[in-house]
């Protein structure tokens, strides 16, 4: 998944990053927080790494011990500008281990903590994973203490590897664009308190409605901009993670793969009561159904005797190739996490989300997490397919669907 992932970036053009942000209610000290920062990554060595030099003869990329730079945690004074850093200036793959944490006051008081990851080195449960320690370490709690907690089965940050796309059924519908001249990425965060509609075989789980949610809210968007309504398609990231990312001895790196959820919504003006049913239906035959080795792109790949100067232009052009039938949007769930996140003197999390890495044609990832029972959303964009105001409708529309569809169970 590395290696995919590295093949596929253009570090001049990409801002691959997984991005990560807890809100705390009270102050953070930078150099406690550093400290903290230094013993998980030492107690972690396969993220304390950076790309190794490399040169178009080699048959693959490297990964090679690096020490911690001085600015990769930093207190900074402008939330809105620590967050676009996040979205738009993933930290370098060779000039240390490309992780950063920064601290910005919190729009209601307080701290928030920005946690922004290369996605060629970690995917969103490793992220968590890692906040979580810095926070353990940070309060003084014993290393582990809190490990038993965890968060669900789906994870974010999965490369676009072949499960992404498919021919059956037509061509996914893209969304109808309402584009921004300036390049680069939003993200539009926002918190429901959901009823639990209960977990129990037939009612829909959180997940199911945040699919079915995406859906209605798309084929919507997609009708009242004159565009076509279906099929959409959605990539969901699953967790290959026996427990997930935060049970004892999870690995930390890329552990994830895609599944297409493909239940397309009905027209606006029809019913979708079925809809909530047959994409629980999909999701469970998903998560049971055997990984593949990937198909054509992750065989070239890993292919022993091309070099990395033939596979990386290869990969891209497959991937162009493959565009039409690339999923419509990415839906991203870290389910229920159950870790305190307790800073200690700062307090415990009461806000956090997470946004997956967007590219085009794809352009937009809808990503959630629930903590202290409420759902943590974020829709994160394009400015190329949306822009600003646009996105913001789209998240907001989306959070009302998804609230009213928790309210009558998903009989909607």
């Amino acid at each position: 998944m590395d290696e995919y992932s590295r093949h596929l970036l253009q570090e001049h053009l990409d801002a691959d990053t997984v991005h990560l942000e807890a809100h705390l209610p009270g102050t953070v000290d930078v150099e406690r927080l550093r400290a903290a920062f230094t013993r998980v990554l030492a107690a972690h060595p396969t993220l304390q790494v950076r790309q190794a030099d490399s040169r178009w003869w080699h048959r693959r990329y490297h990964w090679e011990p690096a020490p911690i730079g001085p600015t990769a945690v930093a207190a900074t004074a402008d939330l809105g500008l620590t967050r676009h850093r996040a979205l738009t200036e993933p930290p370098p793959l060779a000039a240390g281990p490309p992780l950063r944490l920064e601290t910005a006051p919190a729009p209601s008081g307080g701290t928030a903590l920005l946690l922004t990851a290369a996605h060629t080195l970690a995917d969103a449960g490793t992220c968590l994973r890692l906040l979580c320690d810095v926070a353990d370490h940070y309060s003084g709690a014993p290393a582990g203490h809190h490990s038993g907690g965890r968060a669900g089965q789906r994870s974010s940050g999965a490369a676009d590897t072949p499960a992404t796309v498919t021919a059956r059924g037509g061509r996914p519908a893209r969304i109808a664009p309402a584009a921004s001249p300036s390049p680069g990425t939003g993200v539009h965060l926002s918190v429901l308190r959901l009823a639990r509609t209960g977990a129990k075989p037939p009612q829909p789980t959180v997940n199911d409605l945040l699919l079915t949610a995406v859906q209605l809210t798309l084929a919507e968007w997609n009708h009242r901009h004159g565009h076509p309504t279906g099929p959409i398609h959605l990539s969901m990231p699953i967790d290959d993670r026996p427990h997930g990312p935060l049970a004892p001895g999870a690995p930390m790196g890329n552990h994830n793969h895609l599944a297409t959820i493909r239940a397309e919504a009905p027209a606006p003006d029809a019913g979708a009561a079925t809809l909530p049913g047959r994409i629980s239906a999909q999701t469970r035959a998903a998560k049971a159904a055997p990984v593949t080795g990937g198909g054509l792109v992750a065989g070239l790949v890993s292919t022993p005797w091309l070099p990395i100067g033939a596979k990386a232009p290869l990969t891209r052009a497959l991937r162009r190739i493959a565009a039409p039938w690339t999923s419509t949007a990415l839906v991203s769930n870290l389910g229920r996490v159950t870790h305190p996140l307790d800073f200690g003197p700062a307090g415990p999390a009461d806000a956090l989300w997470f946004s997956a890495p967007v590219r085009m044609p794809r352009g937009l990832s809808v990503s959630a997490l629930t903590l202290g029972g409420r759902l943590h959303l974020a829709v994160r964009h394009c400015h190329q397919l949306l822009a600003e105001p646009a996105a913001a409708e789209l998240a907001r529309r989306c959070a009302e669907i998804l609230d009213a569809l928790a309210k009558d169970g998903g009989r909607r």
